[in-house]
């Protein structure tokens, strides 16, 4: 069993917390196993002396199916995809009578997509079909989408004000109607002398109120917070800055991926950053890998504690020569999503609020992963915000890899295939029911002969032995990532 240095052994975390950091493990033996689909299979060897294919798992049979229609049952990357999709996915586009088009040269010069791609970005929308859309979505909206609730009840609860409406969405369990929590609210008289934050402005209209909450980052005064991923800190500092006008009493913790050596090449600021938030009581704590807290022993103690935690455009790091939503590397963000989710279990307190910044559009963490990932969790979707309502969107965005040392994403500058008005906040409140949660989802990693046999990215064209060694390359570079070493 692989452990970072000074991480706990996963024996010593109590059984309820393992379950993120056994993700990381399992996928850890997936990349540390053969490279064949069967771990056992012993390779043959050909005259030539180099390893013959190894036997495949065989596909269920709607799945072969489908690959043979479309003359791509020897196409390594179609299989991986394929493999990975649900069969309710795999119905849905058979029944579509859709089929992916032959790899062809763009126009421009581009490279177009290829078959694996186009499957792959099929199978994600079939997937998307039954979650809410990326964009603006109303605190409401997301009521309604959890209880699949009617038009006249959403019609009812857009009526209410500020005190009935958080009455009626704390109390409904699906077993009384709107109807009778809306007249059970109208019998509780508002809180005059109210300490608690989500009782103010109780006549107020609901919903608007409820927006207001989450765009003014109106979160519990007592409650500590916590951030992920931080590279620049400088989210931290504004969340800090934040927090101290407002009077409140709870701490931060801020976190950075990458160690503080790697944090001085590119950031030159970064000890006088880490100096004015500990001026401000906050605890930054470098080398911290949001998925594997159970068994960072520096958050022993505080389970239970955060009343909030951000975590700003997430990403599970480049691969060079292949785009963020190319299946052979897309699953690692995925996982980072459900594994990041599950790990805040053990930390965050019932009713405490995770917020996810990220693009609408983005194709590597995409905006799914985040909805459903959290909602695997118990993490209840409460409302998604456009990023630029939002009070903490005024901080030093950066890129959070070697780029910084050099250049800062600027006020005009944007990801390919991004813009500014789909960055959302994606926000989620912690409603643990005591039962044990699904299993997280855990997308495996392509095998080293899928990547050998197969034509994808910048590997297409390459040499037998210019790819056998970037295919080594890629391999350890996803061994970092699942160990919780940055490389980029």
């Amino acid at each position: 069993i692989f452990k970072r240095e000074d991480d706990l052994d996963v024996e010593d975390v109590a059984e309820d917390m393992r379950e993120a950091v056994e993700g990381n493990l399992q996928l850890k033996r997936m990349l540390s196993g053969s490279s064949d689909a069967e771990p056992a299979a012993k390779k043959q060897k050909l005259s030539s002396g180099a390893a013959a294919p190894a036997p495949l798992q065989p596909l269920e049979f709607e799945k072969q199916q489908l690959l043979d229609r479309w003359n791509l049952k020897h196409d390594r990357a179609a299989r991986y995809v394929i493999q990975a999709a649900s069969l309710e996915e795999v119905r849905k586009i058979a029944r579509s009578g859709w089929r992916p088009m032959p790899f062809t040269q763009g126009h421009d010069g581009r490279d177009g997509k290829t078959p694996a791609e186009q499957m792959y970005l099929k199978v994600l929308n079939a997937r998307e079909e039954g979650i809410c859309p990326g964009g603006e979505f109303d605190a409401v909206s997301a009521f309604k989408k959890k209880w699949n609730l009617s038009l006249e009840d959403v019609k009812i609860l857009k009526g209410l004000n500020h005190k009935d409406l958080r009455h009626v969405m704390k109390e409904f369990d699906g077993q009384r109607s709107v109807e009778e929590l809306v007249e059970e609210a109208s019998m509780v008289m508002p809180n005059e002398d109210c300490d608690v934050t989500e009782e103010a402005a109780a006549e107020k209209p609901g919903l608007l109120t409820m927006s207001r909450f989450n765009r003014l980052e109106l979160i519990d005064p007592n409650a500590d917070a916590l951030v992920i991923g931080d590279a620049n800190l400088t989210f931290a500092v504004c969340l800090a800055a934040h927090r101290e006008a407002l009077g409140h009493v709870g701490r931060i913790v801020a976190t950075t991926f990458e160690t503080i050596e790697i944090l001085r090449e590119r950031y030159a600021e970064i000890d006088q950053t880490v100096k004015d938030l500990e001026d401000k009581n906050c605890e930054v704590l470098h080398n911290v890998d949001g998925t594997r807290l159970a068994v960072d022993p520096r958050f022993q103690g505080m389970q239970g504690k955060f009343g909030a935690v951000y975590y700003n455009f997430p990403h599970a790091g480049v691969i060079q020569g292949f785009f963020d939503g190319h299946p052979f590397v897309r699953w690692r963000h995925e996982n980072l999503m459900h594994l990041f989710f599950r790990a805040l279990r053990g930390f965050v307190k019932p009713g405490g609020l995770v917020k996810v910044a990220s693009n609408s559009n983005a194709t590597g963490v995409r905006y799914s992963d985040i909805v459903v990932g959290a909602q695997n969790s118990e993490f209840a979707h409460a409302e998604t915000l456009p990023f630029n309502d939002w009070q903490l969107r005024n901080y030093n965005r950066s890129y959070g890899d070697r780029r910084d040392a050099n250049r800062r994403p600027g006020e005009k500058e944007i990801y390919r295939n991004q813009r500014g008005n789909s960055d959302m906040v994606y926000t989620f409140r912690y409603e643990p029911t005591g039962d044990n949660p699904p299993k997280a989802i855990i997308r495996r990693p392509p095998t080293k002969d899928d990547l050998l046999r197969s034509s994808e990215g910048k590997m297409r064209g390459m040499g037998a032995v210019q790819k056998t060694n970037r295919a080594q390359e890629i391999y350890e570079l996803f061994l970092s990532y699942v160990q919780g070493v940055h490389i980029g």
